[in-house]
């Protein structure tokens, strides 16, 4: 505003309500983007509904678990080298074929060295072949009690226990290596978890905390995170972190058992 000579109270007046306007309109807009954020989130119980009938439903998944903390022992009458080494899992990743097939790698722990193994389990049928066994296939229980099927059955699989967290929470929007994801957060029954963990989690009673990650543009699941507590004997230690990672929808596989070299 010119005005063409000294400023009068009048004009300072004048400018400092303009000034006053398009700040309180700037304040407004940021204020209204968030508020738009926030009624974009969905509902957290029937968005967790929608990713559990989407993973219930699947004819085909890739699945991917790491653990870190305290270690997970793993019971195998074929793999367990000692009583002083005991065998412990660390990372599986691997494809589901329902109702009841798996490809996966599995890495374990020995001591301070690592070895892998590939298995291949129809329903309790398994497969598998190693580093420690000459990389021969060999048939016989890999993980013991483990069946695939166990992982979408009703009830007792994955989508069950989804379907079971207890105070459940928005908790937003966030970003998952490059993905946008609804992150929701609540509690679970331990023996819910049981086929979610191929069996072998250590909690087997109680309540632990559990985090879901569902992409927001399709509402699959994509991620689950459990934190497992450490045994009471070492209840100073690190708990054990599970994270489950689930990718590969619908995807062409077939999965069938592999040649057995013929013994002498």
């Amino acid at each position: 505003i010119s005005t063409g000579g000294n400023i009068t109270p009048m004009h300072r007046q004048l400018h400092l309500i303009i000034l006053t306007v398009l700040m309180a309109a700037l304040l407004a807009g940021c204020g209204g983007n968030k508020q738009d954020d926030n009624e974009d989130l969905p509902e957290a119980r029937p968005l967790l509904e929608e990713g559990a009938s989407y993973l219930q439903d699947a004819q085909s998944f890739e699945l991917e678990m790491d653990v870190s903390g305290y270690p997970v022992n793993i019971k195998t009458d074929k793999l367990e080298p000692s009583d002083d080494e005991p065998l412990l899992f660390k990372y599986a990743r691997g494809v589901f074929q329902a109702p009841d097939r798996i490809d996966a790698n599995i890495e374990f722990g020995v001591g301070e060295f690592s070895t892998t193994a590939q298995l291949v389990a129809l329903d309790r049928e398994h497969y598998f072949r190693g580093q420690l066994l000459g990389n021969r296939w060999i048939r016989g229980e890999l993980i013991e009690g483990f069946s695939p099927a166990s992982l979408i059955a009703q009830p007792g699989g994955i989508p069950y226990a989804l379907l079971s967290i207890s105070n459940l929470t928005m908790q937003g929007r966030t970003d998952l290596d490059g993905l946008p994801v609804f992150h929701l957060s609540g509690t679970i029954q331990a023996n819910n978890v049981h086929s979610l963990t191929f069996g072998l989690i250590r909690t087997q009673q109680g309540t632990i905390n559990i985090e879901v990650y569902i992409q927001v543009k399709d509402r699959r699941v994509v991620q689950i995170r459990l934190i497992d507590p450490p045994p009471v004997q070492a209840e100073d230690e690190e708990p054990t972190s599970w994270q489950i990672t689930f990718a590969g929808y619908n995807r062409d596989v077939t999965i069938t058992p592999p040649p057995l070299q013929e013994e002498n």
